[in-house]
């Protein structure tokens, strides 16, 4: 997630750091009433900013990046504010808006698939400025276990 924090941030781009992100979280959820989204441990990130890669980046995803991908993928600079979270059956459906600390406004939907290895996040909003935004993060777990650092 910081990885895609970054990216939307970088060139007046603050709105979007998804995923996301981001942004984005991974782990199969402890509690035994909710349907398994994504695996905790070693993830990689491929972030592209439209066409662009932007870059690769690794992940040690805990227990609570995975409720933060449950609840619908939110970063912790911003208020998530979604009129539409869907994230079950291996499919992730958000649309709202997401607000940063000086109450600044950006709409956003994002759409994509999971399974408990791997996801695919597209993001498409405006950022707080205006300026339209498209990302798209690709992850996948690369070991059950986190590295060290």
């Amino acid at each position: 997630m910081r990885l895609l924090a970054r990216v939307l941030t970088a060139g007046a781009l603050t709105a979007a750091s998804l995923a996301a992100a981001g942004a984005a979280s991974s782990v199969a959820t402890a509690k035994p009433a909710q349907a398994e989204t994504i695996l905790t441990g070693q993830w990689e990130y491929n972030t592209r900013f439209g066409p662009i890669p932007i870059g690769s980046d690794q992940h040690c995803i805990k227990q609570v990046d995975v409720d933060n991908f449950n609840r619908g993928i939110c970063l912790k600079r911003y208020t998530c504010d979604y009129d539409t979270r869907v994230v079950q059956d291996g499919k992730i459906a958000l649309k709202g808006t997401w607000t940063d600390k000086k109450g600044r406004v950006a709409p956003v939907t994002a759409k994509g698939s999971y399974t408990p290895e791997s996801f695919r996040l597209n993001v498409n909003g405006k950022t707080v400025n205006g300026i339209p935004m498209v990302a798209t993060v690709e992850a996948k777990r690369l070991s059950a276990t986190c590295t060290a650092g």
